[in-house]
């Protein structure tokens, strides 16, 4: 008998220990710029496709950040730390001119150094709502703006009264790592002569370069030393003089961590594509252009890379007839010199994140002649491709085209539909996301942080939690099936022990 309850308890240990086996290990994403996808043997697809909600892109059309003169590049991060109820997980840094052109001074607007000038969003959820630091300006004291009135936002970084940072800041491309914000950004100096190109008694030109930034709580940073990347002629050079023999330029970053080493993609000599890399410190390492000078990966675009499982995606706002691509749908204006409206949001794809294949487009939002400038953010709570971008005012409010932006959007993608043979169906397809509204508001006298803010006081709640949208329900829908499928395997478990038991009792009276 002892043999039988001996094998009775090995068929229990067995079931259990499949019970306990998970239905499907996630995999570990390396960085907030890489997401697991099921496409390790995608073809590329090697003719431009119309990116719209046939595909799966989602979009609602909905205003997370305006009121602004005009902004830009919104760059989102997640921080699951602080993803508790309470605090603001989502970070979204963006740049530009908030209040008037420039930043300028104007009456009680006091301005800020130089032209554009970066700043800062928090939010519960990504559809929203957002806020934004701010400043009283008559208590000097810091808070976050729930009524989305730019007169009061507050810029986190300025240029500083150096030769290759003297003028404009912006384009912040940011990755979290281990507590740390790390942000590779442009800057724009005015050269050895410190006079912008724009004004009298410029000689030099301007200069660019990229930066870097770390922070602890994405309002406070500390800037490196010198540019991450800058050519080596930049300073004192005449671009007028001698364009042929000009690499300089360098700004729009695209920054990853991958596999320990820091990867970066840029635009340089009037959007060129280049690409360095950084083994060593983030902010004193040595970065090594592994592409740039007459070599670059692309020319007439600027991008926001990000790795979906296996395949590199990058989003841009080149001339889209640059790639071949016609669209009856998208305006065109035969007085606008720049042509505006023919700069639209393209996707490419690459395997080795060298050599860039042209893959999809989109049309603008309905009203709008153009959307642009987008960045990627890779929802790993929710499971989603997400590009922030900005609507540009156009011919909206005006016979003569306005090339400023005037809000920042949302459009978002099913991670599982960048799988190898994933084919989209609406009906299985998420709603819109309704819109959000805050559920307080909050004067400049709802003071939060001191003049010092810290990591906690940057995260500190001033609104209740919202309602998740219908796309995170679903995703929290499938996350509990996890608990069902355990329970489920140990009802399984409990009648597979009972009838091995009656087999034995069967057969013992038997014996």
């Amino acid at each position: 008998m002892k043999s039988k309850w001996f094998s009775l308890c090995l068929v229990l240990l067995l079931v259990l220990g499949i019970a306990f086996v998970p239905a499907q290990a996630a995999g570990e994403n390396d960085t907030d710029n890489h997401i697991q996808a099921d496409n390790a043997d995608w073809a590329i697809p090697q003719r431009p496709e119309l990116q719209s909600y046939e595909n799966g892109w989602i979009r609602d059309e909905k205003n997370l950040i305006t009121n602004f003169y005009s902004m830009y590049q919104p760059e989102v991060i997640y921080v699951p730390e602080w993803d508790d109820g309470e605090r603001y997980p989502y970070l979204m840094w963006f740049f530009a001119w908030s209040y008037n052109q420039e930043n300028d001074a104007a009456g009680e607007y006091p301005g800020y150094p130089g032209g554009d000038a970066i700043f800062l969003a928090r939010a519960k959820a990504l559809e929203g709502p957002w806020e934004i630091y701010s400043i009283d300006y008559g208590t000097g004291e810091y808070y976050w703006d729930t009524e989305q009135n730019p007169f009061y936002w507050y810029p986190v970084i300025t240029c500083q009264d150096v030769w290759y940072d003297s003028w404009h800041v912006g384009d912040p491309s940011v990755v979290y790592q281990d507590g740390v914000f790390y942000m590779a950004y442009s800057a724009m100096g005015c050269d050895e002569d410190m006079v912008p190109s724009h004004l009298a008694g410029d000689s030099d030109g301007n200069a660019s370069c990229i930066m870097g930034a770390v922070s602890t709580d994405g309002i406070n940073w500390t800037r490196s030393d010198s540019p991450l990347l800058v050519w080596e002629g930049e300073r004192g050079y005449v671009e007028a003089e001698d364009r042929n023999s000009w690499y300089g330029g360098h700004q729009r970053p695209s920054l990853m961590f991958e596999d320990g080493i820091w990867k970066m993609w840029f635009d340089y000599k009037e959007n060129q594509i280049g690409y360095a890399e950084c083994s060593g410190d983030f902010l004193t390492g040595e970065w090594t252009e592994v592409r740039g000078g007459n070599q670059p990966l692309l020319s007439g675009v600027d991008f926001d890379v990000v790795k979906i499982g296996s395949v590199y995606y990058a989003y841009g706002d080149p001339y889209i007839d640059w790639y071949k691509i016609q669209d009856d749908e998208i305006p065109y204006y035969s007085d606008d010199s720049n042509r505006w409206s023919q700069r639209q949001i393209v996707e490419y794809q690459s395997l080795d994140g060298i050599n860039w294949t042209v893959t999809g487009w989109f049309r603008p939002d309905s009203g709008y002649d153009a959307n642009q400038i987008p960045q990627v953010f890779l929802d790993h709570k929710n499971g989603r491709v997400c590009i922030f971008y900005a609507t540009q005012r156009g011919k909206r409010e005006s016979q003569i085209y306005d090339w400023r932006w005037d809000n920042i959007r949302m459009m978002y993608k099913d991670i599982e539909l960048f799988a190898t043979g994933a084919e989209f169906s609406p009906i299985a397809t998420p709603t819109p996301t309704p819109t959000l509204e805050p559920t307080d508001t909050a004067s400049a006298s709802d003071v939060i942080q001191s003049a010092a803010p810290t990591a906690s006081a940057a995260a500190s709640p001033q609104t209740e939690q919202i309602q998740p949208s219908q796309s995170s329900v679903t995703k929290q829908s499938a996350s509990a099936a996890g608990p069902i499928i355990l329970i489920s395997s140990l009802v399984i478990a409990v009648a597979a022990v009972a009838v091995s038991a009656l087999i034995l009792r069967q057969k013992g009276r038997k014996d």
